[in-house]
Formats: C-alpha cells, structure tokens, sequence
C-alpha cells in the first residue's frame, strides 16, 4: 500500500518544527491506516450486519428449570449509529419495536444521529430524555406505515471509562493503581450498584410485552450492554457459566477492533504502554462480571434481594419478564 499524504495551510515560519510535525502526523496516518486493515471475520454468533459487529439475539439460552430464552425476541449490539439501508431493512424484518441506548449524554450527542435511511431520506429517530419515551417519527412513505422504533436513552456514565479520561490516561502513559483491570473492576461495581432506576426501567419495560422485541445498546456493546444483559438473564434464572459465556464472547466479536485500538493506543503512549497494557480497557474479562455480582451480593445478600429492595422488581412484574421472554 502506497500513501500519499498532502498537509494543507501550513505557515512559511517554523518550517522545520512545523515538517517535523507534518512527518509525525503522516507516520500517525499511515500507521493507523494500516492498523486499520485488520478486518472483522465471520462468527456464527454475530448476526448480519454492515454497520454493527456485535449485534446478537440472545435467544436460545436455557434457564436452571429447563426454559429457554425465545429467540428474535431480546438483542444485544454496540452502536447503531452506522446502520445503512440494508441493515434498517434487516431490523423491519425483526420487528423491533424498541432500542435502549444505554450512552451517556455526550457519547451520544456526539455521534451521528441513530435514523432510519432510505435512498430518497435520512429520518432522524429522537432519543429519549429525562425519563420520557419519543415516538420515531417517521415521514410518509420512508418506511412502512406499520413499522416505528421508540428509543429508550437509559444513560450509564461511569467517570473512570469517560473517553477523553481513558485518551489521556493513555497519552500520559498513567494506567493508574491496579491499572485499566482495576478501573473496569470498578466500572461493573458501579454498574451494578450506582444505576438501579435504569436497569429497574429496562426490566420492567422488558417485562411489558408492547417492548419486543427490543435491542439494547451502548457504544461497543460489550461493558454497559454486557451488564445490562447479565441482569436480564440473571433474572430469566440462566445459569451463571451461560451468562458469562455470553458476557465474554464480546472480546472474540470484537478482536479484531481490540487489535487495533491496543496498537494505536500503545503507539499514543509513545510505547511507554504496551499492548497487553491497555488490552484490559479493550476487552470484557470474566473477573469484570464477577466484580458486579460480588457487589451485588455484599450488599444485598443475594441477586433475587437485589431484584426486590434494589430494583423494586416485584413477584407480578418477574413473572411477566419471565414470560415474555421465555417459553
């Protein structure tokens, strides 16, 4: 491969310094181009589409009484925001009729606008605030009559992995005490315990049978998403080993990006971090998982203590989860 790079606009004054710099910035191209050509590969797992690659159903789960989870009901993916025609097409035909973006404010607001795409239009879909649904409205002839998704913006925002924190904690060569291990050990923690009234809204939005089938979301769909599913399966009464079989099939869908971004972020850090380093921020780990249902445990005695005086989940609203979800 052959690059050519043309800087633009730049001054007569400090011409070494500034081609010095130009030189860098070519090497940072082309070296995060090349990283870039790593290219995700088929899993029998990860569903068909161009603009996610960890979009799954969570169908087929078994639960400890010998249920299983249904399928085509209960998905789970990284962000929608690239989705092309094909992809919304590909939705339509599951009928999902809800997408809990679990993001926080300024991830969102910073990323393109998740719509719906036609040849002819772009319909942004508006994203929940404060607590109350927005229909997707939806223009005369861009998709069918019948068909609408409400987005449900559940936000989950953890200091510790805020992007422009992780960035320079990667530049500044500065992993912290413990390490990114530590800070994603913290992170499922705080998940578990810090964020009950929105994973109380998801369960019990699950447990009403006008929300499926239903997508939930974050930005790679493998921390906050990996929680989120956790705590739905937990709660359909899926063994554990299942649930963390799931939770960490994320690293194996997105390895080919966790390449990449430990190579780029290792280069950032002027090598002062290697790879293996920053890998702990990149990927799920079981001990992640298991950090949040130890805390769960320490504070609540139990997962079901936890689903009652946590969630506020009653006897009536678990059954109909368990039955909407379940067969």
């Amino acid at each position: 491969m052959f690059l050519k790079v043309r800087i633009e606009g730049v001054s007569s004054r400090g011409t070494g310094a500034v081609s010095a710099a130009s030189r860098l910035g070519a090497v940072v191209l082309a070296l995060g181009l090349m990283a870039g050509c790593t290219s995700r590969q088929d899993h029998p797992e990860r569903m068909d589409f161009n603009g996610v690659s960890n979009f799954r159903d969570l169908g087929g789960h078994v639960t400890v009484d010998g249920r299983r989870v249904k399928q085509g009901v209960l998905f789970r993916s990284d962000h929608l925001d690239a989705l092309d025609e094909a992809d919304f097409e590909t939705l339509r035909e599951l009928g999902v009729k809800r997408v809990f973006d679990l993001r926080d404010a300024h991830e969102k607001d910073g990323a393109p606008r998740f719509t719906l795409r036609t040849p002819e239009k772009r319909v942004p879909v508006p994203h929940r605030a404060a607590m109350t649904e927005e229909t997707a409205q939806i223009e005369p002839n861009a998709m069918p009559s019948h068909y609408a998704i409400r987005v449900v913006h559940l936000p989950i925002y953890y200091p510790g992995l805020d992007r422009r924190e992780s960035r320079r904690r990667v530049v500044e060569a500065d992993p912290g005490p413990g390490g990114f291990e530590q800070t994603m050990i913290e992170a499922n923690r705080a998940f578990a315990l810090d964020y009950r009234e929105e994973w109380s809204e998801l369960l019990r939005s699950l447990a009403n049978g006008d929300s499926l089938p239903a997508v939930i979301h974050c930005v790679e769909g493998k921390d906050r998403t990996g929680f989120a599913v956790a705590l739905v399966l937990s709660a359909l009464e899926v063994p554990r080993e299942i649930i963390y079989a799931d939770y960490l099939l994320s690293s194996e869908l997105l390895d080919y990006r966790i390449r990449r971004y430990a190579f780029l972020a290792a280069f950032g850090s002027m090598f002062r971090l290697s790879k293996d380093d920053v890998r702990p921020l990149l990927e799920v780990r079981r001990q992640y998982l298991e950090a949040a249902f130890d805390a769960i445990d320490e504070r609540y005695g139990s997962f079901d203590a936890y689903l009652r005086d946590g969630l506020g989940i009653d006897g009536w609203t678990l059954a109909r989860l368990r039955t909407n979800l379940t067969r």
